[in-house]
């Protein structure tokens, strides 16, 4: 995963000073939080049915019922199904957390701001501690701009994304439907909070980034946000192939029937269904972890369902939300992806064919890449090629990092941006800072959980941070970052020392390659 993120955590000021035991009153049940440093929260607060035995797979539900007497939100929900980490995992998933102001008014209206996370869409979770919402909870008391801080679960991988002919269209993509259904949770009631629903912002990272674009290119018919923040944007899939694709030979789909003993066919899903869960959490991550950078899964787009057409056709027709946004990328989005290939000591014909054999796997169906356009990005990223941003001079993994970092990331973002501009306010950066004690095959990368928000780095991350939550209160991020628009095209360099503003024309000639029409729909963009 790219590790951009941004200053959400900087980090955390981890030692609880329990003070009282807030209650709050909603749709879902009576739920008894803390006030922990400066902060009421809630923590485990849940949204939707559980996704379990027949709902497994299937769209969201909300809770149909509130749960009777006082429940403690007092800890973190269990992680969706995926490989292991530090947090437990179950199915029974769909939980957000809530952090305000200490004590403030249910009539307080302040703004709202919600964070979905990233992880490929098959990792990753809002139970994960560095997603604490408390310092940017009191950084934005500190300004004198208050806000309230919810981050969200969302089924992830196999559990979230599968994806089959033999799905139902209106289950397809149920991980970024259980997000909306977080979303109109929040709706409904986030005032009991002392939030304002009309003023919510929702921000993510990487595929957390990709969500909030989903969200913006196939929005619900309800006002669910008013505004939007997408680090390190995707742009908002890497890939995005019919369902059909995931039931050819040796794709996910096939892969877990076989590994299940389930037969294709209209029974499959329900067959998938009856797996013990540890069985086919266990059958899931095995084939996570032998995909190149987990990426397993990924959004699939079919008429009729979340995501009826492709991202591009959305972008290029206009077709999506207009609202205020902010959009950056990092100056080595694909060094994180790329580091399979680093220290193999290469050269030659086999490097050639080491980075061919990188570029397709990149794609879920590679025999959509034709060999002429192998041949072009060959051309465009050569062997100890010097037009790169970083280098460490290992050439297959400086090149494929370029590739990936240009592909995936800022090319994507460009090709938002150009259209979002014309019909709405946008805010747009670019991520120079190399963080002291990173791997320097990292290159620059942002300030979130591994950093603590002390030392050299932070004041750059309150300026960033102040950035931000000048956004989700009043639009704007304030002076000195200027609107992007078509005419103008300014973004907003940010390193420790180097805050300025410069044009959006670095590494134009192989982003305009790479958002070529023939490109885009052969990456199933």
């Amino acid at each position: 995963m790219v590790l951009i993120y941004l200053p959400l955590t900087f980090l955390l000021q981890l030692v609880p000073l329990t003070v009282s035991s807030p209650l709050v009153d909603l749709s879902s049940g009576t739920f008894r939080g803390l006030t922990v440093n400066g902060t009421d929260r809630w923590l485990g607060i849940p949204y939707a049915q559980p996704p379990v035995g027949s709902l497994r797979f299937k769209a969201p539900l909300p809770i149909s019922r509130p749960a009777e007497g006082i429940q403690d939100a007092l800890q973190f929900s269990h992680a969706c199904p995926q490989p292991p980490s530090t947090a437990p995992i179950s199915e029974d998933c769909l939980y957000l957390n809530v952090w305000r102001p200490q004590k403030i008014s249910s009539a307080a209206k302040l703004p709202v701001l919600v964070w979905i996370h990233g992880g490929a869409f098959n990792l990753g979770s809002a139970s994960d501690p560095a997603y604490d919402g408390t310092r940017i909870v009191n950084r934005s008391m500190t300004i004198g701009k208050p806000i309230i801080m919810v981050t969200i679960n969302y089924r992830v991988n196999t559990f979230g994304f599968l994806a089959s002919s033999h799905v139902p269209l209106h289950d397809l993509n149920s991980g970024l439907q259980d997000q909306r259904v977080a979303l109109k949770f929040v709706q409904e009631n986030i005032a009991k909070f002392g939030g304002d629903p009309r003023k919510v912002t929702i921000w993510g990272q990487s595929a957390g980034a990709g969500s909030v674009e989903a969200q913006i290119l196939y929005p619900a018919p309800q006002h669910l946000f008013r505004a939007a923040i997408m680090d390190s944007l995707t742009g908002p899939f890497k890939s995005s192939p019919p369902p059909s694709t995931y039931d050819e030979p040796g794709k996910p789909f096939d892969a877990l029937l076989n590994a299940t003993g389930c037969s294709a066919g209209s029974a499959a899903v329900a067959c998938l269904q009856a797996v013990p869960s540890q069985t086919l959490v266990n059958i899931s991550n095995s084939l996570i972890v032998s995909t190149l950078n987990h990426q397993l899964w990924q959004p699939t787009i079919a008429p009729g369902s979340f995501a009826p057409v492709r991202a591009s056709a959305k972008i290029a027709s206009g077709d999506f939300l207009h609202v205020p946004v902010i959009v950056g990328t990092n100056q080595n989005e694909g060094t994180s992806f790329s580091t399979t290939l680093f220290g193999l000591g290469l050269s030659g014909n086999a490097e050639d064919t080491a980075f061919e054999r990188f570029v397709r796997a990149s794609q879920i169906d590679e025999s959509k890449i034709t060999q002429d356009t192998l041949e072009e990005i060959l051309g465009y990223y050569p062997a100890n090629t010097k037009q790169l941003l970083f280098s460490t001079g290992d050439s297959l993994f400086d090149r494929a990092a370029a590739w990936y970092g240009d592909s995936m990331f800022l090319a994507t973002r460009r090709r938002f941006t150009a259209a979002a501009a014309r019909v709405q306010p946008v805010f747009t950066y670019f991520f120079t800072e190399f963080i002291p004690d990173d791997s320097p095959k990292l290159g620059a990368q942002a300030l979130f959980g591994p950093v603590p928000a002390s030392g050299v780095e932070l004041d750059f991350a309150n300026t960033m941070l102040d950035f931000y939550v000048n956004f989700v209160n009043d639009l704007n991020p304030g002076a000195p970052w200027p609107r992007y628009t078509p005419d103008s095209a300014l973004v907003l360099q940010l390193g420790r020392n180097n805050i300025t503003t410069i044009l959006d024309n670095f590494r134009q000639n192989f982003t305009h390659f790479l958002n070529k029409p023939e490109l885009l729909k052969e990456w199933e963009k």
